[in-house]
């Protein structure tokens, strides 16, 4: 009877975490109605869109992606994958279809997650369903609240499609790997090979992530696991694509990519990468503290689950995985660093993403070892019930002392924008000027002005200068002769 009652328990919190995590939802999806295309959407999206126009051939579309993709290698960047992806935008067949990106990068970051997360926790060491279920939403939960650009983690295509897509396939990628080593299948082998090597033309931050993780994975399995040495051709693969997309001639264009190999820049990255991460990590915990409160509750409910169940692992090396998940977590920042330069607001999303993931592996290890080594003392029992109660008491108290951090989420930031009429201004403004976009008999377009802080959508504004970039790329997205802002009292 205990154990059924455990167990309805276990469900009721999964219930109640699910209901939570959908209607924390509500707000961005709702405001998915009011997203556009702007900036490097139409620049990406400017020669697939006019072929679309001229062809409806998906074919055709596909061919001018090819283009675009030799055009960025040779002129701006070289990740080939990416720029792909780019120059797909949904406003490249659809006139207003860009609704569907929050949708689609939500649905990726979810189910990207729950796929590893459900390798660990339900596949690996057993754990109840309801528990990782209610586990990993709650890790959704502080991961999307928090983006630290709400606008390139969801409802900017550009930058969700450089970044967003890309950790996603190497959540899928990392899953896959681990799941051959385990069980030598080849359909997990072939996802592991496809999503690395299409990972090789992707941001840096991505590619490195699953090369990390696949080359922990050879080095814990090689033992045991000869076949896992199979996954070097994966990892050839991603490397090679690494190559191509590094040898781009437009990397000197944007500055800081051609910039060598250098002994002493290598050493003097690796200190400022940890010393960067752990800074940051004192930002994620205390500045925010919904997060610590998350990482809190999700350590409660995996005590509860560990003290009902009793994996045949007995995690030996707690220190070793929590030195080598912060590792992984600073490697991170070493693109950047080693650059010097200034980057885009999907970098530090990636890197927000990969510290919550790491952070997550490394609470499901320590518990799981302080289960396994003293769950038979029914004294340490107690202590350890006390000290995450504790720990929750303190949380819930920094999350008291900092009501802001509420304010700061991206549901409350969504909803502000609704409520305050500012959604629905941004929406009649947009409408007006893509009814002079999309008036064929106009080819020199006058653009009314308008607020181009636009809360947590994207927007890029064009300029009075014919020739600035925006202007130029949007006068190519919609085939115009030439665009230009003029005041809105003019018109």
């Amino acid at each position: 009877m205990m154990k059924r009652n455990v167990n309805i328990h276990t469900k009721k919190i999964a219930i109640f975490t699910g209901i939570v995590f959908l209607v924390s939802l509500i707000p961005i999806l709702y405001l998915s109605g009011y997203v556009h295309a702007t900036g490097d959407d139409y620049g990406y999206g400017a020669r697939t869109h006019q072929m679309w126009l001229s062809t409806h051939s998906v074919w055709q579309v596909l061919k001018a992606a090819g283009q675009t993709v030799q055009h960025y290698w040779i002129g701006w960047q070289g990740t080939w994958f990416t720029i792909f992806l780019m120059s797909l935008q949904p406003e490249v067949f659809w006139d207003n279809g860009y609704w569907i990106v929050p949708w689609i990068m939500l649905a990726l970051t979810i189910f990207s997650t729950l796929y590893l997360t459900e390798y660990v926790m339900v596949q690996k060491l057993r754990l109840p369903k309801a528990t990782w279920i209610s586990c990993t939403l709650i890790l959704l939960l502080a991961m999307i609240q928090y983006f630290p650009s709400t606008k390139s983690g969801i409802f900017w295509y550009n930058g969700t499609a450089h970044y967003i897509i890309p950790y996603s396939m190497a959540l899928v990628a990392i899953r896959c790997c681990w799941s051959f080593a385990d069980r030598k299948r080849k359909k997990d082998w072939i996802a592991a090979f496809i999503c690395m090597a299409l990972l090789g033309g992707a941001s840096y931050l991505a590619p490195l992530l699953v090369l990390i993780a696949v080359a922990y994975l050879i080095l814990c399995e090689w033992k045991t696991k000869k076949h896992v040495f199979y996954l070097c051709i994966p990892v050839a693969a991603e490397l090679a694509g690494l190559i191509v997309s590094y040898l781009a001639p437009g990397n000197k264009s944007r500055g800081g990519e051609d910039f060598g190999i250098h002994g002493l820049l290598i050493v003097k990255t690796i200190l400022e990468c940890f010393v960067d991460g752990a800074k940051q990590i004192f930002l994620y915990l205390f500045k925010t503290p919904f997060i610590l409160l998350c990482l809190v509750v999700i350590a409660v409910l995996l005590v509860n689950a560990f003290q009902k169940v009793r994996p045949t692992f007995d995690f030996p090396y707690p220190v070793i995985v929590a030195v080598a998940m912060f590792c992984m977590y600073c490697a991170m920042y070493a693109p950047g660093v080693y650059a010097g330069v200034e980057l885009s607001g999907g970098v530090p999303n990636t890197i927000y993403q990969v510290f919550l993931m790491t952070v997550f592996i490394t609470v499901i290890y320590t518990v799981g070892w302080m289960n396994h080594h003293f769950c038979k003392d029914e004294k340490m029992g107690k202590i350890k019930k006390a000290v995450c109660g504790g720990l929750l008491m303190l949380a819930l108290f920094l999350i008291l002392v900092e009501k802001g951090t509420l304010k700061s989420s991206t549901s409350y930031q969504c909803y502000d924008y609704i409520v305050s009429g500012q959604a629905d201004d941004y929406k009649a403004q947009m409408e007006e000027r893509l009814s002079l976009l999309r008036n064929p008999e106009l080819k020199n377009v006058e653009l009314p002005a308008m607020n181009s802080d636009q809360g947590p959508l994207m927007h890029m504004e064009v300029m009075e200068d014919p020739k600035e970039w925006t202007n130029t790329v949007v006068k190519q997205f919609f085939g115009k002769e030439s665009i230009i802002e003029v005041p809105r009292s003019e018109r």
